[in-house]
């Protein structure tokens, strides 16, 4: 008569028929494929409703940009008054500059399109001319493909709608439903987070509260530290050019501003074209001084600035920010490489704050009581 084990004995024995390291790693294997599967369908689901998580992303990461003037108004005002005055003044303000500045960008933006087109013609001379000697056919080809590697990232990244229907609804929609969710971020940011908070169980509503302060304070010392390292950058690089009389400083200078909320890509297209343009107009010793100037400002912003303005939570390797800017320009676009920086940055912050909270008491970490979250009721660090 047959034992009960017998099926046990055989599974048993024909396990240890297979290498240990063959069945590690098929057990490493599926899990992976499984965690890969999804992360595809976490991704999928984000690009088909982009058109709505772009504009609330867009709305947290201004929402945490303007929360410490509307804490601030709203002691002395009622909340619902400070949360109008703060957006008015914003909206006053941005029109304001944009006015000032428009005058003279539109009437360089001439100058910069035949400036660039110069110095692309001069250093397809320099590859027939200089030292690499190529032949004139072999500058037209890589001219063409770099042209046709330009036309795929901005199609990435643009991704224009197939009517233009379409993209007045998309860009309408999500821009009124940006300035929404805006408005009601700061006018019930406490009551939303305690909200959200009491369809949590008590076991873990100290970690997702501290996650999620944390994440909002992030996404504050990221917007702060960007907005000060972009015009410190734009003052500096364009008052250089101004200077060395390049031609176009101001727009640049306000290009190297905008450039600066797309981290290491932007500040090095930023310097290169301000360095291209001077290379055309004044020639190779000023573009080599200019060269030096970018090269100096932005060492200077990543050793010493950034450290300053910046909090320690908000820093990612080069290698987290290059991704997220890739990942978050092909789901989402020019918006999506945008905001793919500062939501990967809340999104480290939140998992060390909860990594944090799951150490043994001895060892666990009490954040200041002073930094800011997601309650707009505190002011920041």
């Amino acid at each position: 008569m047959m034992s009960r084990d017998a099926p046990a004995d055989r599974s048993e024995r024909s396990r240890a028929t297979v290498p240990r390291f063959l069945d590690e790693g098929a057990r490493w294997a599926w899990r992976f494929l499984v965690v890969v599967a999804a992360l595809g369908l976490l991704v999928w689901l984000i690009a088909r409703l982009a058109v709505v998580l772009i504009p609330v992303a867009v709305a947290l990461i201004l929402s945490s940009l303007l929360s410490p003037l509307v804490d601030r108004i709203a002691r002395k005002v009622p909340r619902l008054l400070a949360t109008w005055i703060v957006l008015l003044l914003s909206l006053a303000g941005v029109v304001g500059v944009a006015t000032l500045l428009g005058q003279a960008i539109a009437g360089a933006v001439d100058d910069v399109v035949d400036e660039f087109d110069d110095a692309i013609a001069d250093i397809e001379d320099w590859l027939q001319t200089g030292p690499l000697g190529l032949s004139e056919d072999r500058v037209d080809s890589l001219s063409q493909s770099a042209t046709e590697v330009v036309e795929r990232f901005a199609s990435g990244l643009l991704d224009e709608p197939s009517s233009t229907v379409r993209l007045v609804v998309e860009v309408g929609g999500g821009f009124f439903l940006m300035l929404v969710l805006v408005f009601f971020f700061l006018k019930d940011g406490p009551q939303l987070w305690a909200w959200l908070l009491g369809r949590i169980s008590l076991v873990r509503r100290t970690t997702v509260d501290a996650s999620g302060r944390a994440a909002f304070d992030s996404l504050q010392g990221w917007i702060r530290g960007v907005a000060i390292t972009g015009v410190v950058d734009g003052t500096l690089i364009g008052g250089a050019m101004l200077v060395l009389g390049v031609p176009a400083a101001i727009p640049l200078a306000v290009l190297t501003v905008l450039a600066s909320f797309f981290p290491i890509v932007g500040a090095t297209v930023a310097g290169a074209l301000a360095v291209a343009i001077a290379l055309s107009s004044q020639g190779v010793v000023i573009a080599i001084v200019l060269a030096v100037v970018v090269l100096v400002v932005q060492q200077v912003e990543g050793d010493v600035i950034l450290p300053l303005v910046m909090r320690r939570q908000v820093s990612l390797h080069p290698i987290v920010i290059l991704v997220s800017l890739a990942v978050g320009g092909a789901v989402g676009g020019l918006l999506g490489a945008l905001v793919a920086v500062p939501l990967t940055a809340s999104v480290n912050a939140a998992v060390g704050a909860a990594a944090a909270l799951s150490q043994p008491r001895e060892q666990l970490v009490i954040p200041d009581e002073g930094s800011s979250g997601l309650d707009p009721g505190t002011d920041p660090a």
